[in-house]
């Protein structure tokens, strides 16, 4: 089964992706700045206190957006592969996903607040660290011709999600997942 042309995005040419490179390094070392300031900023008060996240604290929701790079660093390499595969494969893929929302929902606050109670600034800041090296390392070393790589995604688990993501938007959308959490985090 192919997908019609429409499904198929072209592979962006070499002057886009090295420009989709450096600005992707660039917008991830910002974060990297950002997540550190964040963690450093707040008393140990406010780290318990509630976020504008409802049910979670600050210390959760900082906990939630690590896990995010972490799992990114997972989801590069299974963009990569579902984008060599026919589009219908990975549509059947999100759907069974999709259909798996409610276990989703609860694994993710789940996980937040368990790793939010259980990690400390500084465990939660070098697990980031780690993270957040791999992503640069993923970015430096992603071969030109994987940034158009696409996937289609679970829509139903994140409203930030594309119906279908390239490498690089999936790159993006972890930027965009940061600043969204990052207005959560109460002051």
């Amino acid at each position: 089964m192919s997908a019609p042309p429409a499904e198929r995005a072209a592979p962006p040419g070499p002057a886009a992706q090295l420009g989709a490179r450096d600005s992707i390094r660039g917008e991830l070392e910002a974060v990297g700045a950002s997540f550190h300031s964040l963690l450093a900023d707040p008393s140990d008060d406010d780290w318990r206190r509630p976020s504008a996240n409802p049910g979670w604290t600050n210390g959760e929701v900082l906990f939630h957006m690590t896990l995010g790079f972490m799992m990114l660093a997972a989801l590069i390499p299974l963009v990569r592969v579902f984008g060599r595969l026919p589009p219908w494969a990975s549509h059947i893929f999100s759907s069974i996903l999709d259909f798996a929302t409610p276990l989703f929902n609860w694994v993710n606050a789940l996980g937040a607040r368990g790793g939010g109670r259980v990690y400390d600034r500084a465990s939660i800041g070098a697990s980031f660290d780690r993270a957040h090296r791999r992503l640069l390392r993923l970015v430096d070393r992603l071969p030109d011709g994987e940034w158009g790589r696409r996937m289609h995604y679970p829509r139903r688990w994140d409203p930030l999600f594309d119906e279908a993501m390239t490498v690089e938007r999936a790159f993006r959308y972890m930027v965009e997942h940061f600043n969204f959490h990052m207005g959560q985090i109460a002051r």
